[in-house]
């Protein structure tokens, strides 16, 4: 497979070449580059290490997500809205990735050290890095579209398919190009230290931004003729991507060649075009310099005095989660590492704009907010949606810069690290779940009142117990010792999806309890209290060990 995707470079070779790199060495970073990802290492540096496709994992997910996509797009009868969709949400979905996945790679500088003191010749390395990403954007694109590029064969013909396949390559072209000339504008106010965490908290906003521009995307589509799905086309219909692309590929199958679709063939081929130049061009020196700065870090920066750990919510959350004066130390420890560590809070924190802009807006969007929702049930969709965090705070908080650290709590002299590894989750699960949870719990008290504060609880009690069953349901590494491939995800992915199936079937439990008879949701609050107790003093016992820990962990 990687053959395959290098030998798609070779009639680039000329542009290659043009943007000041050498083709023979390009290919090779690439190809180095993509063999990394594709595999996956287990055990102690002394073992074997496993090759496992992990394309091939995070293939079937993405195909997964695809299909749940493809079964809305079926109904569309229009060519220019089914596209329009189509493109709408491979944009949302990559840029997604870029943030979530990719800006470890945008800003990474570890390679510097090796390839920079050899004859690599020009922006090479930066073009590489650039090419990393885009196999993996356009190799997730056309994972997410294969069903629905099936669908579009058989609903709008065979030309129409060859067509949304040309789109989705500018379309990875040009989200590509958004993001290094987003991030570029980030690099400009600051350097160093501070440059890392600009951009760590710039993701928040990038991620909020791209969800916002999903929305409005949405909102174009004209409500009074939604069973037939038309996509009205109005002067800020030109602003938008997706609609370039929708309309080049609605022109070409119609054979109308008006000044509407001349516009749209002009912006899908240019706007790519251009930005796949400039990028080459002019972004990647600057950019490759600028991580030069981030490499060097900034030496100006004051040394910030660390508190002694006895912070007020520190002591309200430890008698909660901690029994006992070995989960005591490493719960301190966690609680303070979690706030200095960029790779987990890129990870953790986007969760919550993805949250607040999917969910909760369209929410609070509802016409028939003032009755329907106060007097319904909805509150628990605002409560539930926070199993998205269940998946996503066990798997941040493995990934890290600390891949060789893992000695240091070897070094423990305890017969099992299972108290280690729970004071881990519930450190990090007090202090960035428990404070946003309980402010949107007092919104939902105020708004629905006091009546809704035991569904408040249950699905507190329910988040933490499904984070807690993904986080033992890992590979027991250590905190921040892996580093975050962009191929990885796919049996976590998986895994995931798994979990969150069984808390939508908690969650439905709770709405079927809470309509059939009066209190009757209360019975979930002792269930929840004794598995959550059998998970936190048994089977934490049972599944992690010594054996394990050491079996996926390098020290």
């Amino acid at each position: 497979m990687i053959r395959f995707i290098l030998a798609l470079f070779s009639p680039f070779r000329w542009f290659i070449e043009k943007m000041g790199a050498d083709y023979n060495q390009f290919i090779t970073l690439l190809k180095l580059k993509l063999t990394i990802d594709n595999r996956n290492s287990k055990g102690s540096p002394g073992q074997e290490k496993n090759k496992t496709n992990v394309l091939l994992w995070q293939s079937v997910a993405q195909i997964a997500i695809g299909l749940l996509y493809a079964t809305f797009l079926y109904i569309i009868k229009s060519p220019f809205t089914y596209y329009y969709f189509a493109h709408t949400f491979i944009m949302v979905m990559m840029a997604m990735m870029i943030i979530s996945e990719f800006t470890s790679i945008l800003s990474d500088t570890s390679e510097n050290a090796i390839i920079q003191p050899l004859p690599v010749k020009g922006n090479t390395i930066s073009l590489a890095r650039n090419a990393h990403v885009f196999v993996y954007l356009t190799l997730m694109a056309f994972n997410l579209s294969f069903l629905t590029l099936v669908l579009a064969f058989l609903k709008f013909g065979f030309v129409s398919g060859l067509l949304f396949v040309f789109t989705l390559i500018l379309n990875v072209l040009f989200t590509l190009f958004l993001a290094n000339i987003l991030y570029l504008l980030i690099m400009r106010l600051a350097s160093g230290e501070k440059l890392k965490n600009i951009l760590m908290y710039f993701q928040i906003v990038i991620a909020i931004l791209f969800m916002a521009a999903y929305q409005f995307g949405l909102k174009i589509v004209d409500q009074s003729v939604f069973e037939n799905m038309i996509v009205p086309v109005h002067w800020y219909t030109f602003l938008v991507p997706p609609a370039f692309f929708s309309g080049f590929i609605e022109s070409f199958i119609s054979l109308e060649f008006d000044i509407s679709h001349l516009i749209f063939i002009s912006s899908a081929i240019l706007i790519p075009g251009i930005s796949v130049y400039i990028t080459g061009r002019y972004l990647t020196p600057v950019f490759n310099r600028k991580l030069m700065d981030l490499e060097q870090g900034d030496r100006s920066s004051k040394i910030k005095n660390e508190l002694s750990g006895t912070g007020f919510m520190l002591r309200m959350m430890m008698p909660l989660f901690v029994s006992g004066n070995e989960e005591k130390a490493s719960f301190k420890l966690m609680w303070k590492m979690t706030g200095r560590e960029r790779p987990f809070l890129q990870i953790l924190l986007p969760s919550y704009g993805y949250i607040l802009i999917m969910i909760l807006l369209p929410v609070f969007n509802d016409s028939g907010y003032n009755k329907a929702i106060l007097n319904g049930d909805k509150y628990l969709l605002l409560l539930y949606v926070f199993l998205i965090i269940a998946v996503t705070l066990p798997v941040a908080l493995i990934n890290g810069n600390s891949k060789n650290a893992g000695w240091i709590f070897k070094a423990v002299p305890l017969f099992s690290p299972a108290g280690l590894f729970k004071s881990f989750i519930n450190a990090t699960f007090s202090r960035f779940f428990i404070p946003f949870y309980a402010v949107l719990g007092i919104a939902v008290c105020l708004f629905w009142g006091l009546r809704v504060l035991p569904d408040v609880i249950i699905a507190l009690m329910s988040v933490y117990l499904f984070t807690l069953l993904f986080y033992i349901f890992q590979e027991p590494f250590f905190p921040f010792s892996q580093e975050k491939a962009a191929s990885s995800g796919g049996k976590v992915f998986i895994r995931g999806l798994a979990i969150l199936l069984l808390g939508l079937a908690v969650g439905f439990l709770h709405k079927f309890l809470l309509n059939w008879m009066d209190y009757t949701n209360l019975l979930l609050i002792p269930i929840y209290a004794g598995c959550i107790y059998y998970v936190n003093r048994i089977f934490f016992y049972r599944k992690i060990n010594w054996k394990e820990v050491d079996r996926v962990n390098i020290y």
